[in-house]
């Protein structure tokens, strides 16, 4: 008698008869309990972790930075740990000096600033008062304005608690390290390392994996490594450009706390959209101490800079090689936020980045075994993975 050949389903989950299936639940449920009920074992790994990803990823970041020129110097005839050393000693050497003069202008006009705001704000709901009682609608200016206020105090005390949940989520990532002093020596020493030899970290892990699944796994860390570089060094040149063109134009306009504004403006737009947003609005109020004018002058300007520095620098700078939709940015800082707090929001998109890798690989092995079982009811398309076929 001809044996029953398994269910194609049966054989898509790898088993040849249906208590295999069973047996796969059982033993998942098993294992899920198990890990839940052990997970105390796993905090020694969580606190080293969190001891090392601090410097790694600000060692990450001046890889990305300063590998590029590295190269170029090295290809002058330099050794790559001298072209490191020569690098090291410039961006120190303008650190210093550029630090030693800004450092005071910022210092001072920061705590000017924070003195003067409230009075800012207050001046700003008055003029606006002013422009609403010479229309139709100044019978209802008190009713608008009382909404507007209390919809800013609501604003601000959620930031204030964002805030305090970040600085809750940043301690808790810092913990294991007595200060971010450890981070900033031990940041520069990795990078060091990597930039000196940077096939030879590559190397060592792909020696760690077997061979079957190496080539899976070189797709995997080139695209990561494309990404996480994509985002680290674009988003940080192109906030240090617009902080920089920012301040060249406020200091044109003859706008007030012209340095703050701009490097408040040059930070915040490491969150996409709703830095810049955050930064206009104080530049608004302190433009309307000035005059109408001034107010016409910056609105003018900021949006002309945005338009231009989203055009012709971001694209420049990052490409397009992340490949996300505003909108899918917008959810990711919402949701990351809510969930890490200030972390969150500031590393929300490279994480997404490296969750959507790894799941488009999961799925795109999926799509390749369905074919394997069930490709004579209709294939899937395009299963491969590589740098190509993913990008």
């Amino acid at each position: 008698m001809e044996k029953e050949k398994p269910s194609k389903l049966i054989q898509f989950f790898g088993g040849k008869t249906s208590y295999y299936l069973i047996g796969l639940i059982i033993l998942s449920a098993l294992a899920i309990y198990l890990l839940n009920t052990v997970s105390f074992i796993f905090k020694p790994l969580v606190v080293v972790v969190s001891t090392v990803l601090p410097p790694m990823i600000f060692a990450l970041l001046i890889y990305y930075l300063l590998n590029p020129i590295v190269n170029f110097i090295s290809k002058k005839g330099l050794s790559r740990t001298i072209s490191i050393a020569l690098t090291y000693i410039v961006i120190l050497a303008i650190m210093f000096f550029g630090g030693a003069r800004l450092v005071p202008v910022i210092r001072d006009q920061a705590q000017d600033l924070v003195k003067q705001f409230p009075a800012y704000v207050a001046d700003f709901q008055q003029t606006i008062k002013n422009f609403l009682d010479a229309t139709p609608f100044a019978s209802s200016s008190d009713e608008a304005l009382n909404s507007i206020d209390k919809l800013t105090k609501e604003a601000l005390n959620y930031l204030g608690n964002n805030w305090q949940d970040g600085a809750k989520g940043l301690g808790t990532l810092f913990s294991a390290v007595s200060s971010t002093a450890i981070t900033l020596f031990t940041g520069p020493i990795i990078a060091f390392f990597l930039i000196q030899s940077p096939q030879k970290l590559y190397n060592a892990v792909m020696e760690m994996i077997p061979p079957r699944f190496r080539k899976d796994s070189s797709a995997l860390i080139k695209i990561a490594n494309q990404q996480l570089g994509a985002f680290l060094k674009g988003q940080v040149i192109a906030s240090l450009l617009l902080g920089l063109i920012y301040w060249g134009v406020f200091l044109l306009l003859g706008l007030q706390y012209a340095t703050v504004i701009a490097l408040a403006a040059g930070i915040l737009s490491i969150i996409p959209y709703i830095g810049s947003f955050l930064a206009f609005l104080p530049g608004l109020f302190i433009a309307f101490q000035d005059s109408t004018f001034m107010v016409v002058k910056f609105v003018i300007a900021w949006f002309v800079v945005q338009l231009l520095h989203g055009d012709l620098v971001v694209p420049r700078v990052m490409g397009d090689r992340l490949k996300i939709h505003p909108i899918t940015i917008l959810v990711v800082l919402l949701v990351m936020g809510d969930l890490l707090g200030l972390v969150g929001v500031i590393f929300g998109i490279p994480i997404y980045s490296m969750i959507k890798l790894l799941i488009v690989f999961t799925f795109r092995k999926f799509k390749q075994r369905y074919n394997k079982y069930f490709a004579d009811e209709g294939a899937y398309r395009k299963t491969g993975f590589s740098e190509d076929d993913y990008l």
